[in-house]
């Protein structure tokens, strides 16, 4: 690399919770008869690493790790939007190359529909970009990766962590791309999943990879089957997630809410915190990833799959209100994201899903 700034804190100083592999992207974005937004931050790595932040407040926001792969025109402005959340940031900067950025194109004007590519070639973080730094040390990481990475990335990071003295398995959840979900990868799907804790793909990729062409051709339009996606998540249970069988299936199903299963936790299912005709849904974008961000800080203190679903579901309801990530603001002494404390939600969505038992 041509220069590398690093500010995150030395390993032995400072606990980390969360970091996510996936990746931070700046994009532009056009809107029909609207002028364009420019370096708006985005990517699964960002609003996964949002959903973290929401649910870790206050003195805990440093134990949230963001590492950001730049190239030489990363604004500034963004790093200190970062900064200001109080994230504990390792910036990999390489003035060899241009930052990772798209186009996402909306079309009409509730922004349901959008197309998106990469102008610029992606830069991917692995866990070798952690080497020495105090994110290496997190006790939980979210991956957006396809399988083949996946069987690459996992050894990699526990061989790292064990060469600097790090014994304790950290828990790996595991967001599959969307490249990687296809018709006849369901086997690699599998046998990597069985290498994390969490395996979360969202509804379409869950049919992409276990439905084949034909099938899917049958009736294109047809509705979600909550009952089909139940049974692939069985499949997949049965199959094995984690080193000893033991993980979590969680599948998120946009406006139909998620699903939790686990060997001892039978299929649940949780509604979204906001129904699909509130006029508080904006845009999903990033709503998938902020929901695993949110969940993977509660899961990996608690293992208590409710409490963590809970946590999922109101982190992604920040995501969907605004074109962007959520603004967060101190009032009053308190945090409140979109003018709202992230712990009023979750008292609301509580009694929600106690009226529905």
């Amino acid at each position: 690399m041509g220069s590398i700034l690093s500010t995150a804190a030395d390993r032995g100083r400072e606990k980390i919770t969360n970091v996510s592999l996936g990746m931070i992207v700046l994009d532009e974005l056009r809107f029909p008869g609207k002028e364009p937004l420019y370096d708006v931050p985005g990517g699964s790595g960002l609003y996964s690493t949002v959903g973290s932040r929401i649910v870790l407040s206050g003195a805990r926001s440093k134990e949230v790790g963001c590492i950001v792969m730049a190239g030489r025109d990363f604004p500034d402005a963004v790093l200190d939007l970062f900064r200001r959340w109080g994230l504990n940031l390792l910036v990999n900067k390489d003035l060899k190359r241009l930052s990772t950025r798209g186009l996402l194109q909306y079309e009409g004007v509730d922004f349901d529909k959008k197309t998106s590519k990469y102008v610029n070639p992606p830069i991917q973080p692995t866990p070798n970009d952690l080497k020495g730094s105090a994110l290496l040390g997190s006790l939980n990481f979210h991956f957006l990766a396809s399988p083949r990475d996946m069987e690459k990335f996992v050894p990699q990071l526990l061989e790292l962590r064990a060469a600097e003295g790090i014994s304790t398995r950290p828990l790996l959840v595991w967001e599959p791309a969307p490249l990687s979900c296809v018709a006849g990868s369901r086997d690699a799907h599998l046998k990597a999943a069985k290498l994390v804790d969490v395996y979360s793909p969202n509804h379409q990729e869950l049919i992409a990879t276990f439905q084949s062409e034909e099938e899917r051709n049958e009736d294109p339009t047809r509705e979600l089957e909550l009952a089909v996606i139940e049974r692939y998540a069985y499949e997949i249970l049965e199959s094995g997630v984690g080193p000893d069988g033991q993980g979590v299936v969680i599948i998120r199903c946009g406006a139909h809410g998620s699903l939790a299963v686990s060997r001892t936790y039978p299929a649940r299912r949780f509604p979204p915190f906001h129904s699909g005709a509130s006029p508080k849904v904006v845009d999903a974008t990033g709503a998938g990833n902020c929901f695993l961000g949110g969940f993977t800080a509660t899961y990996g203190e608690s293992r208590d799959l409710t409490e963590a679903m809970i946590s999922g579901s109101v982190a992604a309801s920040y995501a969907v209100e605004q074109i962007g990530p959520p603004k967060v603001a101190i009032v009053d002494g308190v945090e409140r994201w979109n003018d709202e404390e992230y712990l009023s939600r979750v008292h609301v969505y509580q009694q929600r899903i106690a009226d529905m038992d």
